[in-house]
Order: structure tokens, then C-alpha cells, then sequence
């Protein structure tokens, strides 16, 4: 994790990568799949955001799009009459 997090991606801009919603994405930083930290904001006492790294949103991905694949290759397709 670089010191700075530049280039990292909030939850709500990962959601909308994702095409998911930010409740989803803590689900996923909360069981592993994703990778952040959270950094709080210096003017709001209180307050803090998810930073999350671009590379386990890609790596998260690849592994949804071999899940789907899977699963598409697993159903069988119904005959036409």
C-alpha cells in the first residue's frame, strides 16, 4: 500500500466500475476480495472514506468473469421447437 494512495478509487467510484453498489464493495473489502484502507479527512473530525487499490478491483474482476463463465458453461441450452 503506497503511503499516499494515489490512484487508488473510493467505494462509490468502485461500485460504479463494478457496476455494483458501495454496500456490495464493503462486503467485499470486508471478506478479503478487494484490498483498502481507510483514510480519514482532516477537516472532518469523525468522518472517514474506503480507498480502494485499483489492482484487487481487477484481480476481483478476472475472478467474476471466470465465475460467470463457469456458470454459463454449465447450463444447458433449451432446444428450439
Amino acid at each position: 500500500m503506497s503511503a499516499s494512495h494515489d490512484g487508488w478509487l473510493t467505494a462509490q467510484q468502485t461500485a460504479a466500475l463494478m457496476d455494483t453498489t458501495s454496500a456490495e464493495v464493503c462486503r467485499l473489502l470486508s471478506i478479503g476480495r478487494l484490498s483498502g484502507a481507510k483514510k480519514k479527512h482532516p477537516k472532518r473530525p469523525g468522518k472517514a472514506q474506503w480507498l480502494i487499490d485499483p489492482q484487487s478491483i481487477a484481480a476481483e474482476k478476472r475472478r467474476s468473469a471466470k465465475r460467470f463463465a463457469a456458470a454459463a458453461r454449465r447450463k444447458v441450452p433449451v432446444s428450439q421447437p
